[in-house]
């Protein structure tokens, strides 16, 4: 194994990893010449750089309006590498690297926080705006955001892909709505 790198479980976004707090908007061209998702309740999505093939991660909204209170989080592959289908994830992909678990936010209706089990350190809260837009808030940078996409660039030749960095795109919650980058970076082994 190389120096400095971990083989990891699909996406551990944090464990092992230091944060490093570049920001631009120039480093969305990582997604060049990547399809965009237009998922009905999209709340937000990761893309990978060995391949095309999308995470989305959607609001599940009931009958009633409002987000579903057993599975507020719909979690999906758009399979981009074949025709751009639908596919439900796996039990190891939901199991180990982009399932979510959910509970309700104590006092407020119609609201959720979730964890991705492979970014366990980042806790999100999904809820509805008055027009019934999912929207889906975690920190970024030190900073109250709206997640909008994530980047991670990794080495895929085994059953369990190699990741160097993670980058977390966003907007900040409070006016000016400013953009907001992270980036996680492998850390280097000691011996």
């Amino acid at each position: 194994m190389k120096k400095g790198l971990i083989t990891l479980c699909l996406l551990p976004l944090l464990f092992g990893f230091i944060a490093s707090n570049l920001v631009g908007e120039d480093r969305l061209t990582v997604f060049d010449g990547y399809p965009v998702p237009k998922d009905k309740d999209m709340i937000f999505y990761i893309q990978k750089s060995y391949n095309q093939n999308t995470v989305v991660y959607a609001a599940n909204i009931g009958a009633d309006g409002k987000l579903d209170p057993k599975n507020p989080v719909n979690v999906f592959w758009r399979r981009y590498q074949e025709q751009g289908q639908k596919r439900e994830l796996k039990y190891f992909e939901k199991t180990f690297g982009f399932g979510v678990h959910s509970k309700p936010l104590k006092g407020k209706e119609n609201t959720y926080t979730f964890k991705l089990v492979s970014l366990k350190d980042m806790n999100f809260v999904i809820t509805q705006n008055k027009k019934g837009e999912p929207i889906v808030a975690t920190q970024i940078n030190g900073k109250h955001a709206h997640l909008e996409r994530v980047y991670v660039t990794a080495e895929h030749v085994k059953v369990v892909p190699t990741v160097f960095t993670v980058e977390v795109f966003g907007t900040a919650l409070k006016p000016p709505h400013q953009f907001v980058y992270q980036k996680f970076i492998q850390k280097e082994e000691k011996n």
